[in-house]
């Protein structure tokens, strides 16, 4: 082996060895991506990823803030494996297929029940969004043959301050954050399109800033995991009251003026 070839050699093992070693703690340290933000996920995804998370955290693998952020993941997915992702007030598109092509709206009603093509009730408690299509076409089957029926969830999110219309609004899961401002009527004058804001439970979701990445690539609200009853708050734009600052300059220099002409008759009558 010549001197070049063992030289080339030992720097090879050198980087080698150094993206070993810090890939070690980095796994160690990061949990690998959520499936509990995705909407859709199987219920054996979720318990898998449980016990996964559970793992890391009873290891000590997940430290600090990590391990916080596990343990709320942990608990958000036991609650939705138990309660489903279903609340009243939701509603679905159901698309039935038989000689015809027959499109309807589902409501999730009290008892979180719905009514299906006109058929008896069906409840969806503790149904995810991934169970939905074989609980309903079960239900289907038994009172109807030859029809296959397939669901779309629709989002329901409040869109408030700079709009036209303000209010909750549906939109599948699919459509692009950048058009939920033209759901309630567009913006008004002096709205800030590029600041908006998304709240859960008066928890921020998303920034300023995130928002504008989002606008920018076309994220939809599933990739945002945007659900039923979060909130898109679009703020205005900061306006200079030019008159209110005329009037505090001019306030303010009269009272400069007197202030001096105090000072002045008051030296003077020293002297």
């Amino acid at each position: 082996m010549s001197k070049r070839q063992k030289v080339v050699r030992r720097v090879v093992v050198i980087a080698a060895g150094a993206c070993l070693a810090g890939a070690g703690p980095l796994s160690a340290q990061t949990p690998v991506g959520s499936v509990a933000t995705m909407q859709r996920a199987s219920r054996a995804d979720l318990a898998a990823r449980v016990t996964q998370l559970e793992q890391q955290v009873a290891s000590g693998a997940l430290k600090g803030k990590s391990a916080e952020q596990a343990n709320r993941e942990i608990a958000e997915i036991k609650t939705r494996l138990l309660a489903g992702d279903f609340q009243v007030g939701d509603r679905f598109v159901i698309t039935a297929r038989m000689d015809s092509v027959r499109a309807d709206t589902a409501s999730v009603r009290d008892s979180l029940k719905v009514t299906v093509l006109n058929l008896p009730d069906i409840t969806i408690a503790g149904v995810l969004r991934s169970e939905l299509d074989e609980r309903i076409n079960a239900h289907v089957a038994r009172y109807v043959r030859n029809v296959t029926v397939r669901t779309s969830v629709l989002t329901r999110v409040a869109i408030l301050g700079a709009v036209a219309r303000p209010g909750f609004y549906y939109a599948p899961p699919d459509r692009p954050v950048s058009d939920m401002v033209m759901l309630a009527g567009g913006p008004v004058q002096n709205a800030n399109l590029n600041e908006f804001e998304v709240y859960r439970a008066r928890a921020r979701m998303l920034s300023a800033k995130e928002s504008r990445n989002a606008v920018r690539n076309g994220t939809t609200l599933e990739q945002l995991d945007i659900r039923s009853g979060d909130e898109f708050r679009i703020p205005q734009k900061r306006k200079i009251n030019w008159q209110l600052v005329i009037q505090l300059v001019f306030i303010l220099s009269s009272l400069l003026f007197a202030l001096i002409n105090f000072l002045k008759w008051y030296y003077d009558r020293q002297e």
